[in-house]
């Protein structure tokens, strides 16, 4: 079999394990006023919807502001023709999977990975949500 074979098979295995919904954003200008709250609130723009699989990778205790928090680290996985290109800081929000905790969370994208005969696009995501 071919690398080409051998690529196409593993992107359709990786893509089977997909079974959970995402959506990644990226801000959109600078933060807005919203007059009801008297709050500065960030616009995003969605730049994927589609299916992803988020698994556990580490959790690292951190300092954030003045206190100390925990930061769950994921790898988020996309298919392999995702575009366009996710950049660092944007954020991925999973829309449904069969794990009820991960649905609506914030998860920032903190790396991306890139290689020519990867099967699947990886995501390094932070849970900063806690």
């Amino acid at each position: 079999m071919s690398v080409e074979g051998v690529l196409a098979a593993g992107r359709a295995a990786a893509l089977k394990l997909m079974r959970d919904t995402c959506t990644v954003e990226r801000r959109d200008g600078d933060p807005v006023l919203n007059e009801e709250t008297g709050q500065l609130e960030q616009p995003w723009v969605t730049v994927y919807t589609g299916r992803c699989r988020v698994k556990p990778r580490s959790s690292s205790e951190t300092e954030w502001g003045e206190r100390e928090v925990t930061l769950g680290q994921y790898v988020a996985v996309l298919p392999w023709d995702a575009s366009p290109a996710i950049a660092r800081e944007d954020r991925l929000r999973v829309t449904a999977s069969d794990d009820s905790w991960l649905i609506g969370r914030h998860l920032e994208v903190v790396g991306v990975s890139f290689a020519g005969t990867s099967t699947a696009r990886r995501l390094l995501v932070e849970d900063k949500e806690g």
